[in-house]
């Protein structure tokens, strides 16, 4: 996929999943997508597992986003002068849960957008791979400890060829483990992946503000860990929420890391098909596309977020100051570096 918008200029594989943008130059980063790059929807708020952690409090309640419903928000996003999407994030609830989750992964392959999923695993079956297998670009596996790891299930996937990623939630009962980890403790749970991902614990749903990552020994040893160029250890990486941190306790030079996507490059739908910056806005900054064009959505309701929001690091001893957007704009307490 190639695209030039005016000053936004975007090139992504869809075989390889690398994608690269730049503004007027190679120099510039542009403020925000005209088409967002990534799409976040949960088609469900549907799981029988009943993570203590859920921060979309998902249940036993069958809240499905009908396979019609799902196809609306794919045409709606479909630019009419520049086209769809490049990849989309398929989340619930439990995706494999939903009664027609096969036929949306093949609505999203026929209009040329590359579809992943998360998913706890435990509902994965040999013939679901099958079905999926050059289908999409990854899926990955929800846990919270490398015990969590489900080895058969990831054997499915690679008899398949298909990608697996861990998206691992850290948080304050298990960083010490994630040290662990990033350090190479853990090489053999991690056999067979492409990719670990860590995403931040939030406070949401059933979670619990008693375990939101904290300044202190722990997190420092966890991110000099991260400087360490010796792990033995797949690729990592981290989500939108974890960017300031990254940028300022370690030496990751910050030209490589992009700060926070939500409401600028990438968007979240919920299974009822209201839009919002992303997973963890709720109420606010949401509006529905049962009443609103998507494109009006994305280019005018969301102006206000992203002139509030751009760059608002309040941390001018950070070497990232100048291109960080600052804490959580929903979740501030999990940015640690805030508080400096």
């Amino acid at each position: 996929m190639k695209r030039e918008i005016g000053n936004y200029h975007f090139v992504a594989d869809a075989k390889t999943g690398i994608t690269f943008r730049w503004g007027k130059t190679l120099d510039d980063n542009p403020t925000f997508a005209p088409v967002p790059e990534l799409a976040d929807i949960s088609i469900s708020n549907h799981c029988t597992k009943g993570c203590s952690f859920c921060y979309r409090d998902s249940g036993t309640n069958e809240e499905f986003m009908k396979l019609d419903d799902y196809v609306h928000v794919l045409e709606n996003m479909n630019h009419p002068k520049y086209g769809n999407v490049f990849q989309i994030a398929i989340g619930g609830g439990e995706p494999l849960e939903h009664p027609d989750f096969l036929e949306i992964i093949n609505e999203t392959c026929k209009r040329g957008i590359v579809p992943n999923f998360t998913t706890n695993g435990i509902n994965l079956t040999p013939e679901i791979c099958k079905k999926i297998k050059g289908k999409v670009g990854a899926v990955a596996l929800s846990v919270t400890s490398v015990d969590e790891i489900l080895s058969d299930k990831v054997s499915m996937l690679r008899n398949e060829f298909i990608r697996v990623n861990i998206h691992y939630v850290l948080s304050a009962g298990n960083i010490k483990e994630a040290t662990s980890i990033v350090k190479g403790d853990y090489s053999d749970k991690l056999v067979g992946i492409n990719a670990l991902i860590f995403l931040t614990y939030k406070p949401a749903g059933r979670a619990s503000s008693k375990n939101i990552i904290k300044a202190g020994k722990e997190l420092d040893g966890f991110m000099k860990a991260i400087d360490n160029k010796s792990m033995k250890i797949p690729k990592i990486g981290f989500d939108a929420c974890f960017v300031p941190m990254l940028m300022y306790y370690t030496n990751i030079r910050p030209e490589l890391i992009d700060s926070c996507e939500g409401g600028y490059f990438s968007v979240y739908i919920d299974h009822n098909m209201n839009v919002s910056p992303c997973s963890f806005s709720g109420d606010k900054d949401c509006y529905s596309l049962k009443t609103y064009d998507f494109y009006d959505i994305w280019q005018n309701k969301f102006e206000m977020f992203r002139q509030e929001h751009n760059n608002q690091c309040k941390n001018s001893n950070c070497k990232a100051h100048y291109m960080c957007r600052g804490c959580c704009p929903y979740y501030p307490e999990i940015t640690t570096c805030y508080a400096y």
